[in-house]
């Protein structure tokens, strides 16, 4: 089967998109699949794919146009076309996009393909989104599937879209789980205590930056954002606090292998790329995968769309007051990693894990095509 996967993310960067995206074009290559990535051709970091995001298969990338900075203005409109059009000579048994333009245009060609939603349709953009729903498209028996990432998205969907196929597969994010170091040491005194990801203040940065001064017994690590946000939040570094800019895939996993606990404290709203919107009733953190697989001991706030896969004293603690910081001060307190309580709960965090492979996502999506 020939895949092709047509998206408007700069790959190799850091967004979380073009990750989620390049993952999953392993996954099918794995899957044995003939996988095709068509994106724009945007500056990038000037490093190797396959070394950025650790992928353990190959995978084709087309970028398509002449090289530019961003995509802006027109570009909105004539790249998506521009990728199309090089899909359509290139002939697919199969196209999958979350790109809402891709998808309109793809409709309105009759071609079939596979949707993948991980917002609301608005966010990309106000008319466009305004026809998917009083067109009706997600309707569409051109789409072979419609992909939520939760089910929290698939109601909000179909009430807002006037949604009501039964063509839909729920398929939360997931993880590589085989190259985490698993190997635990309890003797460990000081804590280590991370956070990997975006530094936007909705993602709590604030909260941990206080935890930090709060707590000498333990020590705090921050990776996430981009230069320019580093810089402006590495005034906050101290003995007790580590903050570093954004690192590879690759070695996030290795940095996540060496924390003892990982947060996840968010607020009333998560904004995502770009610091704008708000994922919090949608959202299914890549991170929250990359934790589990990790097998180490997750912190989060009690956020309701992260109870379809977190469970309080299962495979995570949940704190119901997120807000308040000696909640989370709390918990870390009477922390007893030999306790047999929270060693199950590490175990089952790895066990929830290996039910979210990119691998199973893949496999998941594409059968019955």
């Amino acid at each position: 089967m020939k895949i092709h996967y047509l998206a408007t993310s700069n790959i190799p960067s850091k967004t979380a998109n073009s990750l989620q995206i390049v993952k999953m074009c392993e996954a099918f290559s794995l899957l044995g699949k003939n996988i095709n990535l068509i994106v724009p051709n945007l500056s990038c970091i000037n490093k190797s794919i396959d070394n950025y995001y650790d992928l353990n298969s190959k995978i084709k990338i087309y970028k398509i146009g002449k090289k530019i900075k961003l995509m802006s203005g027109l570009n909105h409109f004539f790249l998506p076309l521009k990728i199309i059009k090089k899909s359509f000579e290139l002939r697919p048994d199969l196209i999958i996009t979350r790109n809402l333009l891709i998808c309109f245009v793809l409709i309105i060609l009759k071609k079939k393909h596979i949707f993948e939603i991980h917002d609301d349709l608005s966010s990309g953009g106000k008319i466009l989104s305004s026809l998917f729903k009083y067109l009706r498209l997600l309707n569409s028996p051109v789409l072979s599937k419609v992909i939520f990432i939760t089910k929290s998205l698939k109601k909000f969907i179909k009430k807002e879209y006037n949604y009501n196929c039964k063509n839909y597969l729920i398929l939360p994010d997931a993880t590589d789980i085989k190259n985490y170091k698993k190997n635990y040491n309890f003797r460990k005194k000081l804590k280590k205590i991370g956070y990997f990801g975006s530094v936007y203040s909705s993602r709590g940065l604030q909260l941990i930056i206080g935890l930090s001064r709060l707590d000498k017994n333990n020590k705090y690590y921050i990776y996430g954002g981009s230069k320019d946000e580093f810089l402006e939040i590495k005034k906050f570094n101290s003995k007790n606090l580590i903050i570093h800019p954004q690192i590879s895939y690759k070695d996030v996993k290795r940095k996540i292998s060496e924390m003892d606990i990982l947060l996840m404290p968010y607020t009333n709203k998560a904004t995502f790329s770009g610091n704008t919107g708000n994922i919090i009733n949608f959202m299914s953190p890549m991170k929250m995968f990359d934790y589990l697989g990790a097998g180490r001991l997750i912190i989060s706030s009690e956020i309701k769309v992260l109870k379809e896969i977190l469970k309080n004293n299962y495979n995570a603690i949940l704190i119901k007051n997120y807000l308040n910081i000696y909640s989370w001060k709390k918990q870390i307190d009477k922390l007893n990693f030999k306790n047999n309580k929270y060693i199950k709960i590490r175990k089952n965090a790895l066990k929830t894990a290996k039910k979210y492979t990119w691998e199973k996502r893949a496999s998941q999506m594409i059968t019955k095509i």
